[in-house]
């Protein structure tokens, strides 16, 4: 076998002789592939359309149950529950899709069509709330269960459906360079980063220029818009989307923490997340005025504070 030349013979012996970490390490591939960005409108959008949601069932609930910090609560706790039981329920239907954008697409015409309805629905709760008297006559914990009931007939179709929609978007975005899972931090606060801004429309503008109603279809209506444009982006020939096919093989991954410890720290973020707004929301009441106003003032920036974690984290 021939031999090296004695320049690669020097050059390899200076290579070996640099320290560590004056040698050129291989870069990993961006985790925030282009794809990514293409699906990132797409969650802004949803999450704007949940927010406006909210802030309109906030306010007719508020005008049918009245303006009490439990009435507030009830509202919060359904929508709350309704994106909850989604996420546990529909999450692991998108991970065995393999197309899951395109099922993200669905899920948001689940929503935008279960919105549309929400309107008559709200009147449809006025009138059995009405009928049945109230705190006044059910007294506070069965005026609470009446309240809670209804609340869930107005708000459990839009928000299951809506509870599923992160879960996709998110499969549709993972691929196995990804071990840090910055696109699903980009995606998570690209969402909430929406909600926020509907949040502000919404009780600002939106309501007072278009009413309750017509805020509601509005946000329907482009709750369709963007399944339309998940459903075109879906249709894409492979390697124009995110590499959702290359997640990491399950029997490579180790976890870091066991999962039924992350579940449970995260429901009790969860859990003093919204325990924390609330009681803002009645210190703040006095000083501020117990408005919608001052309701939605509350949730946007503590939802902004959340949008900001997830982009840190994502472009850290």
């Amino acid at each position: 076998m021939p031999k090296a030349p004695k320049r690669v013979k020097q050059a390899d012996a200076l290579r070996q002789a640099l320290p560590a970490a004056n040698r050129v390490q291989p870069t990993d591939p961006p985790a925030l592939t282009s794809g990514v960005w293409r699906v990132a409108p797409l969650v802004f959008g949803s999450g704007l359309c949940a927010l406006i949601y909210q802030t309109a069932w906030q306010r007719e609930f508020r005008l049918i149950f009245g303006a009490s910090t439990a009435a507030s609560a009830a509202v919060v706790a359904v929508f709350m529950g309704g994106l909850g039981l989604g996420g546990w329920i529909i999450g692991p239907h998108a991970d065995r899709r393999l197309n899951p954008l395109r099922f993200y697409a669905v899920l948001e015409v689940l929503v935008g069509t279960a919105a549309f309805a929400t309107p008559t629905l709200l009147q449809l709760a006025r009138r059995v709330y009405l009928s049945l008297g109230g705190t006044v006559t059910l007294g506070d914990v069965g005026g609470t269960v009446v309240r809670l009931a209804l609340s869930g007939l107005v708000l459990l179709p839009a928000t299951f459906f809506a509870g599923g929609t992160l879960g996709a978007a998110a499969r549709a975005v993972e691929h196995a360079d990804d071990r840090r899972r910055r696109a699903t931090a980009l995606i998570y606060g690209l969402n909430t980063l929406g909600a926020v801004v509907g949040c502000l429309a919404t009780t600002f503008w939106l309501m007072e220029r278009f009413g309750t109603r017509a805020t509601l279809w509005l946000a329907a209506l482009t709750n369709l818009l963007v399944a339309g444009a998940a459903a075109a982006l879906s249709r894409r020939p492979a390697g124009a989307l995110p590499d959702s096919a290359q997640v990491p093989d399950r029997e490579e991954t180790h976890a870091v923490a066991p999962a039924r410890f992350v579940l449970t720290a995260a429901a009790v973020v969860g859990f003093a997340f919204f325990l924390m707004e609330l009681v803002w929301y009645r210190m703040l009441g006095p000083i501020l005025g117990g408005t919608v106003y001052t309701f939605g003032l509350v949730l946007a920036v503590a939802l902004g504070g959340v949008a900001l974690g997830g982009l840190l984290y994502a472009i850290a």
